[in-house]
């Protein structure tokens, strides 16, 4: 996971280096660009690795961005900066496919490979072990209404 920390980071510096180089000013266009180019390295299979630690290293690069754009300091209030721009902290988006995902994984037929995986889910569950089922369980404990 640390290596779609860096590898977001490298994009995003290069992404900013490009935006320079071609006097690409338009504050929509370099959004568009980050979703494309920084935020798919970012989120590329988050579904299985989501976990709360490991989101913070890329929650770091996708304020930074929204945070250079307005040219404030690295110490602004984040839920301005992001409200500014009409998003959410990445950690949110990253959660909510996360559970869209186990949704669609709970109720996949037992005879496909998927649906088998996700029965050594349950069972690893049922004995205790880690497993992703697990933190899923636990995330939606903590963060009930």
């Amino acid at each position: 996971m640390e290596h779609l920390a860096t590898a977001s980071r490298h994009s995003f510096f290069a992404l900013n280096r490009c935006c320079a180089e071609l006097h690409i000013m338009d504050i929509k266009l370099r959004c568009d660009l980050f979703n494309t180019l920084v935020h798919s390295i970012a989120s590329y299979a988050y579904e299985v690795w989501v976990d709360s630690k490991k989101i913070k290293a890329i929650e770091i690069v996708y304020r930074g961005f929204f945070k250079f754009l307005l040219g404030v300091r690295k110490t602004t209030n984040t839920s301005i900066v992001l409200a500014k721009f009409g998003k959410f902290p990445f950690e949110h988006f990253a959660w909510g496919q996360a559970l869209l995902y186990y949704n669609c994984v709970s109720m996949v037929t037992k005879d496909c490979i998927l649906g088998k995986a996700w029965e050594a889910q349950i069972v690893m569950l049922v004995v205790g072990k880690k497993c992703w089922a697990r933190s899923m369980k636990k995330w939606l404990f903590q963060n009930q209404p």
